[in-house]
């Protein structure tokens, strides 16, 4: 909907599109949300594209206050009907382009249109870092933020079918109509913290990104449970999964209806040489069944001399596992003094990986963890580092909700 552009309008004309695309460039801030099919498809079609944007005269430096009595122009836009590249590429182009809890959104269009959008600031993020809470709703932080309710009753309704309802339009414009002024509200909230939120924002583009961009050679990446595997059961998992991937994309379906990961280690450690044993195979998917043969011939080209090792070939030490419990404690100590949501901090994965690392190759090998880069050295990564090296002390502290507290030694 733009100017004048009534309830029932999509937009799909390709000037129109244009038209937009070149507001959303001159303009100061910009936002986007997507509606989708997803069920049995590899990759979701994309039915509804939702847009909007603050006008020219409200600049991001302006009064919170201003931007957010700003009134947005709203545009809802039909890809069922239209190109939307234009108006994606001119997103992609942004500076500044705002979303909420995005990740499955940036996936469909790298997949879709090969369009990546580095420069997002995603709201759930900013308000993990606000304190707000950690991967919060849109029509909660809408509350929090504005006092509006947002009603999210056809968060699940079907958006390929046309027409859409009024009630169907009014919900997907409602989910852009006020992100400029969560925006606002959060970067004020946030301070020089907002540089932190947008870090991580433009990380989950990126995660989003690579994500949509598996091929079969690095499908194998992406599964779990590969460690303690010999080489040559790894290189028959790197051939399923390259044959899992291609024939996903064949069919457009998911990939587990392809065939689901435990298959694929049951399928490598077990290496069946008939088609009738693959069939017998516990679990195994109907496609599967129907093309056993196929999987047959993946194992058979299977190559473990061509296969690189994973990073670790035996289990952590009893000390590394030990101090990565501690790390993750000290994790949730820094979430609970600076506000920040200890997933944003630190995983039990990254702790695991950061105390491995220092017991296996000295402490100094902990300087290109996660942990120790970007903006998480000065809020966590000075705290692990003097609790390993013994200048800090972690101890208990009944007046903390924690219970516990860093002291210097």
């Amino acid at each position: 909907m733009t100017g004048d552009r009534g309830p029932q309008g999509l937009v799909a004309d390709t000037e129109e599109v244009a038209a937009i695309a070149a507001a959303i460039t001159s303009a100061p801030l910009a936002t986007f949300d997507l509606e989708f099919l997803a069920q049995d498809r590899l990759v979701p079609t994309l039915c509804l594209l939702q847009v909007s944007w603050l006008p020219v005269h409200v600049p991001l430096d302006a009064p919170v206050d201003d931007i957010v009595a700003a009134e947005p122009q709203v545009a809802l836009l039909d890809p069922l009907a239209g190109d939307m590249r234009p108006v994606l590429e001119a997103l992609a182009a942004h500076p500044c382009v705002v979303v909420h809890a995005a990740r499955q959104d940036l996936g469909i269009i790298a997949a879709r249109f090969g369009i990546a959008m580095p420069a997002i600031a995603d709201t759930q993020v900013m308000a993990a870092f606000a304190g707000i809470g950690d991967q919060v709703g849109l029509s909660p932080l809408a509350h929090d933020l504005l006092g509006l309710t947002l009603g999210k009753e056809l968060q699940w309704t079907d958006w390929a079918r046309r027409p859409l309802s009024d009630a169907q339009l009014a919900y997907a414009a409602s989910d852009v109509r006020h992100l400029p002024a969560m925006y606002a509200k959060l970067a004020a909230r946030l301070g020089g913290r907002l540089a932190w939120a947008l870090a991580e924002s433009s990380n989950i583009a990126a995660d989003a990104v690579a994500a949509a961009s598996v091929t079969p050679e690095t499908a194998w990446r992406n599964l779990g449970g590969l460690r303690g595997l010999d080489a040559v059961a790894l290189a028959a998992v790197v051939e399923l999964a390259a044959w899992r991937q291609r024939v996903a994309i064949e069919l457009d379906k998911p990939l587990g209806w392809v065939l689901n990961e435990k298959s694929i280690i049951e399928l490598a450690r077990n290496r069946p040489v008939s088609a009738d044993a693959v069939r017998g195979v516990k679990g195994i998917s109907q496609l599967a069944r129907q093309r056993a043969d196929s999987i047959i011939e993946a194992l058979a080209a299977a190559r473990p001399e061509d296969v690189a090792p994973l990073g670790y070939s035996r289990a952590p030490s009893v000390r590394a596992q030990r101090w990565a419990d501690m790390l993750l404690s000290i994790a949730q100590l820094a979430s609970e003094q600076t506000g920040v949501a200890t997933r944003l901090l630190a995983t039990r994965a990254d702790a695991e990986e950061l105390a491995r690392a220092v017991d296996e190759r000295g402490l100094d090998a902990a300087h290109a963890l996660p942990a120790l880069t970007t903006w998480r050295r000065d809020v966590l990564g000075k705290l692990w580092l003097g609790w390993l090296d013994g200048t800090l002390a972690l101890v208990g502290d009944t007046n903390a909700p924690s219970g516990l507290g860093l002291l210097p030694r």
